[in-house]
């Protein structure tokens, strides 16, 4: 299992590289079908989102303002509460209006580690305390999201801006350089300036997932998977979106 799953990975590294290359027409036409994506009005859209597969079950974690939130599809986990209770440690900065959250694996018991971003500068840190950081980036950027590589604890990021994105990296934060993958069969809002990105596995395949104010498309190499309004996806959440929408008017 191990040498499939890495073989898959460095297939993940070859698709993304040829994000641009042309879709299936059934690929191409799902996602002709989702323009244009309709939106939710007086609901805050995320700063950070992300989304982990933690034991074959999907658990997502979104950050407003000076809040964070746990949850599933089903429901809330954790929160909405604030930042600097959950993670006390955390500098200043990164207590409110983070740019972009990513979650792996460090050791066993699936134990969180994050990567968050902020302008030009970057932490890492798990529950216990900070890990690395703050540390400069070589840009901002639009999205980040981290992957276990083979299933092991060594961990890997991409980040996005624009309509680029870097190639997979283990320390050195990367000037995004390559086409935005996924580019050839996702509506055109999607295509760049995204929220947030992740990149999971589910049965041993790649699975992206891109965010962009009140939406989230799911897709893999050959297709869209789902593209969803975020209101109806999770209504659960709404009147934490709405009551920080109040809170911060124009955003």
């Amino acid at each position: 299992m191990r040498t499939k799953r890495t073989n898959l990975w460095w297939l993940v590294v070859a698709v993304i590289a040829l994000g641009a290359a042309v879709a299936p027409a059934s690929a191409t036409a799902a996602g002709r079908a989702g323009e244009p994506g309709p939106a939710a009005a007086a609901l805050r859209s995320f700063d950070a989102v992300t989304t982990v597969n933690e034991r074959k079950a999907w658990k997502h974690m979104a950050l407003i303002g000076d809040q964070y939130a746990i949850f599933t599809d089903r429901g809330l986990v954790e929160g909405p509460a604030p930042i600097r209770k959950k993670w006390p440690f955390l500098p200043k900065r990164f207590t409110r209006d983070v740019d972009t959250a990513a979650i792996a694996f460090s050791g066993p018991g699936f134990r969180w580690r994050h990567t968050w971003t902020k302008g030009t500068q970057a932490i890492t840190f798990e529950d216990g305390g900070l890990v690395s950081g703050p540390f400069r980036l070589p840009l901002p950027y639009d999205g980040l999201t981290d992957v276990n590589v083979g299933g092991s604890a060594q961990i890997q990021h991409l980040g996005v801006r624009g309509g680029s994105a870097t190639p997979l990296f283990a320390k050195d934060f990367e000037i995004p350089s390559l086409p935005l993958y996924g580019s050839a069969f996702l509506p055109a809002r999607f295509r760049a300036d995204v929220d947030d990105i992740s990149l999971e596995f589910e049965k041993n395949a790649p699975k992206f997932s891109y965010y962009k104010g009140n939406e989230r498309v799911i897709f893999d190499d050959r297709r869209v998977i789902e593209l969803v309004r975020l209101d109806v996806k999770w209504p659960f959440l709404n009147d934490w979106r709405r009551s920080l929408s109040r809170a911060a008017p124009g955003r």
